[in-house]
């Protein structure tokens, strides 16, 4: 029970309340509320507040006791005390002295000015020197009042600002019934501007099991200055639209153009490290959730959903592009979960947060989760060179033979597919022949030599390639 205690009156001390739902929709936070009057409060005229600087049209009377009509009156609003009230007193205080200060110096100023030369005396040139060195500091004092007064009023607002939230907005209600009821009952529905809230998705993943576990959860700070009860909690979420990181496109190799640069890049170093559901609506899904107490200030994670799918996580190293691995993955999901920035964790290990799309049921996904740091891929040239051969026909022959080497920090077994770009020509002239240890799975017209291997734990992995190129003689 939310028991707040209203000072407005005396006879209103004994009027009670008690929150019914919190709901965090895309249009912001509402706390429902239900209020219990007595007839002799109501016949005094006891108030209603509701906290925050309430616009009268959005708070929402929902039900009232049977056979009642009620309408709200604005009472204006009260002004909360505690340090923050204390420190907003002492800093227009301040103002106020600035205020003064500055206005008996234009008052002095104001005169020197006026200063004509019967009153500089005998020795005119003196004291015309005086005055204006009294100038330059009126003016210097001035200019430090005013550096001073901006930034007492750039802190007046961000104190007001942060007291905004926990003033109160006064309703007087006027219940209108059939006969006289012994207490009078109001249920309402007004916006909540003390409430932040941050929805944050987690997936879990253990490659070991095949398995992945999605958590959509709630970060919730009460800024209102008081204890916030235990009560429901609905939560609304609607599709987004995110963006993936996924590995570069693939372009054919044609010997025609300029051999790809070669790079090796090193794994970064290992870093340490009741279910509830949701109903469907036709865009995104409803949750229905227990909301604990929340302390003023302290930030709370909540548990939306839970769910767990099969899945089996795979390294994809596009050896085209700079070498670097990739995690990714394939879903099946058979209920809608709502897109968005995401938390990713492998075995334990957090990965580099990613914007996830939404989760149709029954459409095959793709995720590029992040660049693999537990994997190391480097690609290295092992031979290159060029020669003429032939005794009729000159032709000019290049070999190029070259190695990718794989190494896994996995602790446990992967499965991995490789990407290379293998030249090849356009013209019947040129002539090329490949090999590699060990062939590849499929060959594509265009060059894309794809390999689906295992990645064991501290065992590197070699693949060997060899090209020739043949071409006439210039």
């Amino acid at each position: 029970m939310w028991l707040l205690l209203l000072l407005i009156g005396v006879e209103a001390r004994a009027l009670t309340r008690r929150a019914l739902e919190l709901s965090i929709t895309p249009e912001g936070s509402h706390l429902t509320e239900e209020f219990i009057l007595s007839e002799r409060e109501v016949r005094r005229g006891a108030s209603v507040s509701l906290p925050g600087r309430l616009d009268p049209g959005k708070v929402a009377v929902l039900e009232a006791s049977p056979g009642c009509l009620v309408s709200l009156i604005p009472q204006g609003f009260t002004s909360p005390g505690g340090p923050v009230a204390e420190e907003i007193r002492r800093t227009k205080a301040e103002l106020s002295e600035i205020s003064k200060e500055d206005e008996i110096l234009s008052l002095e100023e104001k005169w020197l000015m006026g200063l004509g030369p019967r009153d500089l005396g005998k020795d005119a040139l003196s004291a015309l020197k005086t005055v204006e060195l009294k100038l330059k500091e009126i003016k210097a004092r001035r200019a430090e009042l005013e550096a001073k007064r901006a930034a007492l009023k750039k802190r007046l607002s961000a104190l007001e600002e942060k007291l905004s939230v926990k003033e109160e907005t006064l309703f007087l209600p006027i219940f209108r019934c059939e006969g006289t009821p012994s207490t009078y009952t109001l249920k309402l529905r007004y916006p909540l501007s003390g409430l932040e809230h941050r929805e944050e998705r987690q997936i879990f993943i253990w490659p070991e099991k095949s398995r992945l576990e999605f958590r959509l959860g709630l970060w919730l700070t009460e800024r209102l200055g008081r204890p916030f009860p235990e009560l429901p909690l609905r939560y609304e979420v609607r599709p987004s639209g995110p963006t993936l990181y996924e590995p570069p496109p693939f372009s054919p190799w044609y010997v025609d153009l300029p051999p790809v640069r070669i790079l090796t890049l090193k794994a970064p170093a290992l870093k340490a490290e009741g279910i509830p559901q949701a109903e469907p609506l036709p865009e995104g899904r409803l949750y229905r959730v227990s909301l604990p107490a929340l302390s003023p200030g302290v930030p709370r994670f909540v548990v939306l959903e839970r769910r767990e799918f099969p899945a089996r996580v795979r390294v994809e190293v596009p050896a085209y592009s700079v070498p670097r691995a990739y995690l990714a993955l394939t879903l099946h999901p058979e209920v809608y979960l709502p897109g968005g920035p995401t938390r990713i964790f492998l075995s334990g290990r957090e990965l580099p947060e990613r914007n996830l799309p939404d989760l149709r049921p029954g459409r095959r996904l793709n995720l590029y989760l992040s660049e693999d740091p537990w994997v190391e891929v480097s690609r290295r040239i092992l031979r290159d060179y060029e020669e003429r051969v032939g005794v009729v026909k000159k032709r000019l022959r290049r070999t190029l033979r070259w190695e990718i080497e794989i190494k896994s920090a996995h602790s446990e077994r992967m499965p991995l597919t490789v990407y290379e770009r293998l030249p090849v020509s356009r013209k019947e002239e040129v002539r090329v022949s490949i090999s590699a240890d060990p062939p590849w799975d499929e060959l594509s017209p265009e060059g894309r030599a794809t390999w689906r291997l295992e990645l064991l734990p501290a065992r590197p992995l070699r693949i060997f390639l060899e090209a020739v190129i043949e071409r006439p003689a210039p």
